[in-house]
């Protein structure tokens, strides 16, 4: 059986083998192919797979092969997924003459050479595509609560690129637009929550829905345990928070909130956010959700209590969370958040907003805490409930954690996972026209 992945980003042994920039993203594909190569091997699979990626360094399709499986790194001449790039047919066409795929897997929907794949192969019976998050539903979250003057103001550095908050919810709904055509085109999904099978039913409902978690990064399996006793006291981590969906000023809210009855709570919040809002050149150069986050922590008195961490490798990741109290996502939208799982699989005190497919992942007052996106103040109570819990009822927050990680094991079952991909891709082999 021959699978051809369509990949948005290298996994990091792909970057080394390519000669590419090692990029900290999409570390589910990682985790699956790990698993996936592991248990080939184990039960002696004829299985090939072969990995299609954009890259921007190089005009030419970078070809090679990793542990014995063929990849291709296709040009991109820009990162601008709102725009249909038509050369990137030609450039797909070759890859999967090259290839000769049984099975096509596009994993995720949310770029436009999803949209070129799936009209490049046009064998919809043949074709499965794995839901993260979906921008087509995503466009209608963006705004998350801002104030009208942030969604639709400008800095100066906004007005020269004509990229301010209603523009980038433009681009999202232009990239919607060819995620549905993308979903249209292909009979088979994968998917892991009530959220995103229904938001895809709507879309196609003649495509099969297959069921199957996906697989952590590999440093999340080695058995650590966040400890009470180790952690930072009242620190509370955010995994990121750049643009308006990932919540962050729903955070910044609530933490001046927070710091009413706990003064010397802390805010990590990972990802690379820059606030640099000293001089006139920084002030120039901001965009308008980062000039609000600015003026939500100069309101609320925050300046001391928050540090903006550069992007994490996962044991990088993986020790922040460790370091810890709370771990918090406080978004407008989300499928089933790769960061939430990490937290629930070592054991973190999770607080988690009740959005998308979040309810699928994390039981409130048993794993951990849910509260309604747009009520910050509720956001603030759970976590304070947990400052609380460690220092009154320890054992009931023990308790809390031990269920969420039993919870994230059956969830992110890497051996139980990569069987049921193979699965699913047997199955779809098995069609015939």
């Amino acid at each position: 059986m021959k699978v051809l992945w369509l990949i948005n980003a290298p996994i990091p042994a792909l970057c080394e083998r390519a000669g590419l920039p090692v990029q900290v993203k999409e570390g589910w594909i990682e985790g699956l192919y790990n698993s996936l190569m592991a248990l080939v091997r184990e039960k002696k699979q004829d299985f090939e797979l072969a990995m299609a990626f954009p890259q921007f360094s190089r005009s030419e399709t970078i070809e090679g092969e990793l542990d014995g499986n063929s990849f291709y790194g296709f040009y991109k001449e820009e990162d601008k997924p709102y725009k249909y790039n038509k050369r990137l047919e030609e450039r797909l066409k070759y890859i999967i003459e090259k290839a000769d795929p049984d099975v096509v897997h596009i994993a995720g929907t949310e770029y436009e050479h999803a949209a070129a794949m799936v009209r490049v192969f046009n064998r919809p019976e043949k074709t499965v595509v794995s839901i993260q998050g979906l921008t087509s539903v995503y466009a209608r979250h963006y705004m998350a609560d801002l104030p009208i003057k942030i969604r639709y103001g400008f800095t100066f550095r906004d007005l020269v690129k004509l990229d301010n908050l209603y523009f980038d919810r433009k681009k999202y709904y232009k990239r919607g637009a060819m995620e549905k055509e993308t979903i249209r085109g292909a009979g088979h999904i994968i998917g892991r929550t009530d959220w995103d099978n229904i938001c895809t039913r709507l879309i196609n409902p003649e495509a099969r829905y297959h069921y199957c978690s996906e697989i952590l990064r590999k440093s999340f399996y080695d058995g650590s345990r966040w400890n009470m006793d180790e952690c930072d006291s009242h620190t509370i981590f955010v995994s990121q928070g750049y643009y308006p969906i990932k919540g962050l000023h729903y955070m910044l809210e609530a933490l001046g909130d927070i710091r009413k009855f706990y003064p010397d709570v802390r805010l990590r919040v990972a990802g690379g956010v820059s606030l640099n809002n000293a001089g006139i050149k920084n002030r120039l150069k901001q965009k308008n959700y980062q000039r609000y986050l600015a003026e939500l922590i100069e309101k609320y008195s925050l300046a001391g209590c928050v540090e903006f961490l550069p992007p994490l490798k996962a044991d990088e990741m993986k020790k922040m969370y460790l370091k810890s109290n709370v771990f918090v996502s406080p978004s407008s939208i989300e499928n089933s958040p790769n960061s939430l799982g990490e937290a629930m699989m070592l054991g973190v005190p999770c607080v988690s907003s009740l959005v998308g497919g979040v309810g699928n992942m994390l039981i409130n007052g048993v794993e951990g805490f849910t509260y309604q996106h747009d009520a910050p103040y509720m956001l603030a109570y759970y976590v304070m409930e947990i400052f609380r819990l460690q220092e009154e009822n320890r054992r009931q927050l023990e308790d809390m954690t031990d269920m969420a990680h039993s919870h994230a094991m059956r969830l992110f079952d890497s051996e139980k996972n990569a069987a049921n991909m193979l699965e699913i891709y047997s199955g779809i082999e098995r069609i015939k026209r």
